[in-house]
């Protein structure tokens, strides 16, 4: 009876420790599906914030495309009409230029990701600054591409952060 006892508090002893130890990775397990839904949350958060941006962008760069649509030789746009497109491009640049750094950036996004979508918009402006100081002229409009490309590099590393696909904001406003 003694080595029936002894061997059912062993059994006893081994069967309590391993319920003890699934218990403990069961709490490890919550903060990594709090972590996940956080994520998932800013995920959504980014990416809403994304269509209302790339909708602003749209807005602003449908002169640009105007007025580039118009310079093609085989429309034969009239002078006229050419320097009515190019005053609603460099009035929309000059708008947009203004306006870009006062968008509101999401508080629902962490610290970091809302000075990265700021210190992008500073880029983000001086593009349209840039592509409406020197509508027409082909190496100020490269230049305006170099500054919206650092913008879409920076807000890319909040996709690559996130592991979400990269952004496309030049098709955006196409």
């Amino acid at each position: 009876m003694k080595k029936f006892m002894s061997i059912a508090a062993v059994l006893l002893l081994v069967l309590s420790v391993g319920c003890s130890q699934e218990k403990e990775a069961k709490g490890q397990e919550k903060p990594k599906s709090e972590t996940s839904s956080d994520k998932n949350k800013e995920k959504s958060a980014v990416l809403d914030f994304e269509v209302e941006l790339g909708a602003k962008l749209r807005e602003y760069h449908a002169p640009f495309n105007a007025y580039a649509a118009a310079l093609d030789p085989e429309k034969k746009t009239p002078k006229a009409d050419l320097e009515k497109l190019a005053a609603a491009a460099k009035d929309s640049g000059e708008k947009a230029a203004k306006e870009i750094p006062e968008l509101k950036v999401p508080s629902s996004l962490t610290k970091e990701d809302q000075d990265v979508f700021k210190t992008a918009f500073k880029d983000l402006s001086q593009s349209y600054k840039t592509r409406a100081e020197g509508l027409g002229d082909e190496a100020k409009t490269a230049e305006a591409d170099k500054q919206f490309s650092a913008f879409a590099e920076k807000v890319n590393k909040i996709h690559k952060k996130l592991g979400l696909i990269e952004a496309s904001f030049v098709s955006e406003i196409q």
